[in-house]
Order: C-alpha cells, then sequence, then structure tokens
C-alpha cells in the first residue's frame, strides 16, 4: 500500500509540475510570439499549480527523510541515541503537523464557507489554493506517524541510524 502511495504522490506531483510548465509557457507564447494565444490568468494559475506540487513534495521528504535539519550532533551519536532523538523529533513534528491540519482545515472551511475567490479575471476558488496546506500537513501527518511507529517498535540499526560518514 505505502508504495502505491508513494507511486501517487510522486505521478501527481509530476503532472502538476507539467501542467504548471505548460500553462507558463502558453502565456509566455502568448505574449511574446502571437497574441492570439494570450492566456492572461496563467501567471496566477501557475502559481496555484506551483503552490500544490510543492506542498505534496513535504510528504514524499519525509518519506526519503530529506527535509533540511541541522544533524551534525545526531552524527556523532551512536544509534541507541539516534533513535531516542528521532522518536523525540516525528513526535513533535506530528504534533506540528497536525496542528497544521487543524488550523489548515479551517482556513480553507472559512474560504469555502465565505465563498473568497481571487480578485483577479480567473476569479479562482481560494479555498482549493488554500486547501493545500491541510491535505499536505495529513499526508506529513500519516509518514511521521509512520516513522513513529518504526522507531519505537520496529527499529532496525543497520537501516534507519543516521549515517555519519564515516564507513
Amino acid at each position: 500500500m505505502l508504495d502505491a502511495w508513494d507511486r501517487i504522490e510522486r505521478w501527481l506531483i509530476g503532472l502538476l509540475g507539467a501542467l504548471g510548465l505548460v500553462v507558463y509557457l502558453t502565456q509566455i507564447v502568448g505574449r511574446y510570439v502571437t497574441t492570439a494565444i494570450d492566456f492572461s490568468v496563467a501567471e496566477e494559475l501557475t502559481v496555484y499549480i506551483i503552490i500544490w506540487a510543492a506542498f505534496l513534495v513535504a510528504s514524499l521528504l519525509v518519506r526519503e527523510d530529506g527535509h533540511v535539519r541541522a544533524d551534525l550532533l545526531l552524527r556523532m551519536m551512536r544509534p541507541e541515541r539516534q533513535r531516542w532523538v528521532e522518536i523525540a523529533n516525528c513526535a513533535i513534528a506530528l504534533g506540528f503537523c497536525l496542528g497544521l491540519t487543524w488550523y489548515g482545515w479551517l482556513v480553507a472551511y472559512d474560504s469555502f464557507d465565505l465563498g473568497e475567490r481571487s480578485n483577479t479575471a480567473l476569479g479562482f476558488p481560494l479555498w482549493i489554493y488554500y486547501a493545500a496546506l491541510p491535505v499536505s500537513a495529513a499526508l506529513m501527518s500519516m509518514r511521521y506517524a509512520r516513522r513513529l511507529w518504526q522507531f519505537c517498535f520496529a527499529f532496525d540499526p543497520a537501516t534507519m541510524e543516521v549515517h555519519s560518514g564515516r564507513e
């Protein structure tokens, strides 16, 4: 199931990135080559598409342990200590992501309830834009919960330790 989740996320991120590129290139062609293709809302639409892609990438970064962090001291610790630091890290990150999910949901719901739209020719419903935060935070929460469970109950120092680069 996790492989399917990873594949769907990667596919969706790639699709959104490609869509953003096509929309923006269409706008560039419309601006500089011919006015017949002018797509005046492309910049705004591209921002919404890229924001969604970037927020979805955050979940994959949790999966691949790719978020930027200061790990100099962590790398100098023995695997047993690294495990406890990682458990604390995952617990704190899980709490933070759950909070982001909740408050992001409140913002997106309020925007939906108020019928907020961008004040451009596109009139894009802003709740869709705001929904990127709670969706991404919920996905990261599930990833952090899984990591926390692994560090607590299925710890394998050979595959889960932070490597020091001394090999």
